[in-house]
């Protein structure tokens, strides 16, 4: 009979005990992210312009038979940060044809080598080229650069997440031109509302990567300096855009950092001087925000292979551009 109570005593208990259980544990899954991030975690991020790896960039590539060619004189600085992105303005994929003209971008699988050889962690693709060779073409990218634990971002929007020397960083990256790209996250004013309020709930970094605005030009748009701002003010830490195929200003907006555009990092538009120059940021994330600590000019040769510009060079180009 004692034994009958004990059990009997016990299960109220053990009912109550599992409700508690059951309600923390939701309680748990629902609550607010917590920054993970003491004062002093710290990681270096470095970003670049337009590297697009298809037209005759791919077909230097196969003349070389190297797909590093295109990185070999760069690969050692871009290595030289925790987290290196890019904004990746062409499909990889395995039946690319060899095609140096037009309008229509694609590389060949292989290229994705380069990436690799050059320590390329994140690959922006939320841009007017990506989806030259379809939604199939997308994927497949997109597959590959998993594959080789790059991370690609800007894809029907959804936010990555990495760990970086233990913060947590949500990556999103948006296109802006026209905003009616599928398969990639469109710049409207709702979306960046949406993902970066919930990347901001759910990591200690954000970076946002933007590809807008007109082409040629070192002046952002009324539109680019509006969505860089909102972007902000929604929870965005630092801003990464490109598009214009000339470098644009570098500003700072509440305290952190807009860079419209960088310039062409390996790119195959050589009719111009100024498509042919390009500027690679290093920052470094310290005490809760980032601060630029380098910047690389660089100037393409051969179509498709850049080199760091010299200091009469680096001087010239950064008399082009007009601070904001």
């Amino acid at each position: 009979m004692k034994k009958n109570i004990i059990v009997l005593s016990f299960v109220p208990l053990f009912i109550l005990t599992s409700f508690l259980f059951a309600y923390n544990n939701n309680f748990n899954n629902f609550k607010s992210y917590e920054p993970t991030s003491s004062d002093n975690a710290s990681f270096t991020l470095i970003s670049t312009g337009d590297i697009g790896l298809g037209r005759f960039v791919n077909y230097q590539i196969i003349v070389n038979g190297d797909p590093t060619y295109p990185f070999l004189n760069i690969a050692s600085y871009l290595k030289s940060a925790d987290f290196t992105i890019i904004n990746l303005e062409s499909p990889l994929i395995k039946n690319c044809p060899t095609i140096v003209t037009g309008f229509k971008f694609c590389g060949l699988s292989q290229n994705s080598h380069g990436l690799i050889f050059a320590g390329i962690d994140g690959a922006n693709l939320a841009n007017n080229h990506t989806t030259n060779y379809g939604i199939e073409g997308l994927l497949e990218t997109e597959a590959l650069l998993k594959d080789n634990n790059i991370i690609p971002i800007g894809l029907s929007n959804e936010i990555k997440y990495a760990s970086i020397n233990g913060v947590k960083v949500a990556f999103v990256g948006f296109v802006e031109l026209n905003n009616n790209w599928t398969g990639l996250s469109n710049a409207t004013d709702n979306n960046l509302k949406i993902l970066i309020t919930e990347a901001e709930d759910n990591a200690d970094v954000v970076i946002v990567s933007f590809h807008w605005g007109p082409e040629y030009t070192h002046n952002p748009s009324d539109n680019q300096i509006r969505l860089a701002r909102i972007a902000i003010d929604y929870g965005a830490d630092l801003i990464l855009g490109n598009h214009s195929h000339w470098i644009q200003p570098l500003e700072k907006y509440k305290d952190k950092y807009i860079s419209y555009a960088q310039g062409n990092t390996i790119f195959d538009q050589d009719w111009s001087q100024k498509t042919k120059e390009g500027v690679i940021y290093k920052f470094e994330y310290l005490n809760g925000k980032f601060e630029k600590i380098d910047e690389k000019y660089t100037v393409i040769e051969n179509n498709s292979q850049p080199r760091f510009a010299d200091e009469a060079e680096t001087e010239r180009i950064k008399s082009y551009i007009t601070p904001l």
